[in-house]
Order: C-alpha cells, then sequence, then structure tokens
C-alpha cells in the first residue's frame, strides 16, 4: 500500500474520495476500496480518505496499485469531518490534477466542495450514492435531524446537481430514497460485487469459529455491524417464536456494534440464552465456513441506510438460503422463491419466523447462485468513467 500526499498529473488519473480509511472494515469502504483496487489494475488510482479510525494498516482492505492520501479529520456523530487549511488544499490538487473524479457519499462538506472544484476545472465527477445520511447513535434525537437537514441543503444536494453521473446499487432504491429520487435522470445502476476469493483462499477456519452444531437443531446466521438498521431485534423475536413453538433452532449473531448490549440485554429477558449465540468479531476464514455451515443466513434490514445486504449475495454464492426484507435493491438482487431466499416486509417478526420455518423445512438447494464479483463492478465504473471523458464537462 502506498501512502502519497503530493503527486505529478497523470494522464488518465481516477482520483477516488472514500471518507473512512482502508481499515476501517464497513459496507461502504468495502466497496469502495475493491472497486478502487479492481480499476488501479486498468489505470493510475489516487485515493485521498480520511485519518478517522486508521490502524495503521495492520488490518486494511487492499488497493492493489493504487495510491493512497490520508487527510487529517476528526469524527462528529459517526462521521468523518476534514479539518485544517491544509487539508483542504491536499484534497484540492487530488481533484485538479484527475481525468475524472469518484467520490463516495455521504461524506459531509466534501462532497459539497470537490464537485464545485470539478465543475470549475471541468472534470467529470462520478458520486456513488451509498445510502441517505443519517447522524449519531440516535438519527431521530432533535441535533441529529437538524444536522441531516443542514446537510442535505448544504452538502448532498448542490453535488447531487453538479455531478455527471450518480451511481446506486438498485433503481428501486434510487426512486425510494426521498433525496435520490430528485435526480433519477442522471442514475446509473451498478450493483455491487463480493469477493469469493478472499472467503474461500484465506486459509482454514480458526478452531471454534463455526460452533459445534447439535443434532436436528436449524440453524440461522447473522454476519454484520450490529447497528439498529440491521433489524436483529426482529429477528430474535422471530427466533424466539420459533423456539416456544416447538422448533429446534439456534441463531447465530457475528459482529460488532453499538447495538451489542441492547440485544444481549433482549436476548436475556427472553429467556433465549440457550438458542442465541454471539460470536463477536468473524475474521474472514472463517466467514465463508459460516456461510456453508448454515441453513439460513439472514439480514432482516429495515431501513434503506442498506437496502442491499452484501451478506446474502455471499451466502447465496455459498448455496446458501437467506432470508432478507423487502426493501428496494434487496429485492432486485434476492431470489424469492422460498427456496434460495424469503423476502418479507420489514419489521415484522411473525413472517421473519414463518420464512424461517420455511427456507428450514425444504432440501438445501443444489448448487450455488452465480455472484457477480467486484471484478464486474469496476469493469462496470471503468466504462461509466470512459463515457464520461469522452462526453466532457455538464
Amino acid at each position: 500500500m502506498t501512502d502519497r500526499s503530493t503527486d505529478p498529473p497523470e494522464r488518465g488519473l481516477l482520483t477516488v474520495v472514500v471518507p473512512m480509511p482502508p481499515s476501517y472494515r464497513g459496507g461502504t469502504e468495502e466497496y469502495a476500496y475493491q472497486v478502487a483496487r479492481h480499476c488501479s489494475a486498468r489505470r493510475p488510482v489516487h485515493i485521498v480518505t480520511t485519518s478517522v479510525r486508521w490502524d495503521g494498516g495492520q488490518n486494511a482492505l487492499s488497493i492493489g496499485s493504487a495510491t493512497m492520501d490520508r487527510l487529517p479529520a476528526r469524527e462528529v456523530l459517526a462521521r468523518p469531518v476534514v479539518t485544517g487549511r491544509t487539508a483542504w488544499s491536499r484534497l484540492r490538487a487530488a481533484v485538479e490534477r484527475a481525468a475524472v473524479v469518484q467520490l463516495h457519499m455521504p461524506f459531509p462538506r466534501v462532497e459539497g466542495r470537490v464537485t464545485r472544484w470539478a465543475s470549475r476545472a471541468h472534470i467529470p465527477v462520478a458520486l456513488t450514492y451509498h445510502m441517505d445520511a443519517e447522524f449519531g447513535e440516535n438519527p431521530r434525537a432533535l441535533r441529529a435531524l437538524l444536522v441531516g437537514g443542514a446537510y442535505r441543503r448544504w452538502s448532498a444536494l448542490p453535488a447531487l446537481r453538479r455531478a455527471n453521473a450518480v451511481v446506486s446499487n438498485s433503481l428501486g432504491y434510487a426512486r425510494a430514497s426521498p433525496v435520490l429520487s430528485r435526480f433519477l435522470p442522471k442514475v446509473r445502476v451498478i450493483q455491487q460485487g463480493v469477493d469469493l476469493d478472499r472467503l474461500r483462499s484465506s486459509g482454514p477456519a480458526p478452531p471454534g469459529s463455526v460452533p459445534p452444531r447439535s443434532p436436528g437443531v436449524a440453524r440461522v446466521l447473522f454476519v454484520g455491524r450490529i447497528v439498529p438498521y440491521k433489524g436483529l431485534p426482529y429477528l430474535i423475536e422471530a427466533v424466539g417464536q420459533r423456539v416456544q413453538a416447538g422448533h429446534p433452532l439456534e441463531l447465530l449473531i457475528g459482529g460488532r456494534g453499538p447495538q451489542l448490549d441492547e440485544l444481549k440485554a433482549q436476548v436475556a429477558r427472553a429467556g433465549l440464552g440457550g438458542a442465541v449465540r454471539f460470536l463477536g468479531f468473524v475474521p474472514d476464514a472463517a466467514i465463508g465456513a459460516l456461510y456453508a455451515d448454515a441453513d439460513v443466513v439472514a439480514c432482516p434490514s429495515v431501513s434503506l441506510l442498506e437496502s442491499t445486504p452484501i451478506t446474502l449475495q455471499e451466502a447465496m454464492a455459498f448455496g446458501t438460503p437467506v432470508l432478507g426484507t423487502t426493501l428496494p435493491g434487496t429485492e432486485e438482487t434476492v431470489p424469492n422463491d422460498g427456496v434460495r431466499g424469503r423476502l418479507v416486509p420489514p419489521m415484522e417478526a411473525s413472517a421473519l419466523a414463518q420464512a424461517i420455518g420455511e427456507l428450514t423445512s425444504r432440501p438445501r438447494p443444489t448448487g450455488a447462485t452465480l455472484a457477480r464479483s467486484w471484478s464486474d463492478t469496476a469493469e462496470a465504473y471503468l466504462q461509466l468513467f470512459s463515457e464520461l471523458e469522452q462526453q466532457g464537462p455538464r
């Protein structure tokens, strides 16, 4: 990994702007750095990100042959905020020497300035719109709502107006988003990929990472960040309903996040300690084994903050049935045939319980669902960048 803050202009340079560094392993970061890594095999790529939650690169996602600059920043309401004149100057220089710019949203303040600088320098910009931004641990708190309104007015909307193209994972999400739906003529749908090579080639699963199974007990798996928009309280309630009805079932929850203590308390109150296990952080070497072992992989998202769970696509590629919700995006990528997958309305524990029963009572489907790779996703981006360069600035 090359970390370089000042570079001479390069022909065909793609400047990629990402809120968090590659040591932060969230869904947006997985997406951003996978695309940058694959693009870097075909054209020069320079990444500009922040120092927030940077761990020295010990566990960082690969960026291939791309170079990287990490700007000084601080975290405010769970979002990185770039600080200092020098940081802004470095960012502007990286934008103005690019042939094309890709920026991952939401990135408060940065997205507005980047698109303004690029527009003035006649450099095309593609925004990748990951989600409608929410702020803080409680996005419904008054302060968070006020900040969100200001963000949309002064940062998100100006950036979207200036952009040459806006990428969304799905057309359904773009139409449902109260922000992105205003810019549908600019939207290009490029679905995210999965990195099955990483899951299959990261070595044997660490001892104990896949808990032993009890005969006759169906196993449901969740892996991901433990945050409210994943809908885990409803999944735990659904498992409780199945267990109380006399169906042998266990739920494995892998991952970390701010909602962990709340979920543990819910499990204790419901007396489900024997049916729900918290695995903590799950290393790459164990994820594939857990997918293959599970009877169902679930991600019952409840908001547009995650309408296309990558874990469900990964699990399908391992041949495991999946359970999601009828959010735009998920409906475009996950089957709802009751064999390979089932989708239910968000926040409906009874519907989740019924779907778990349906999927675990049928024979496991034969074969895996063909997965879209990150190389496929990057190829679609490279085509988009080429089109934007040929069109010139708006």
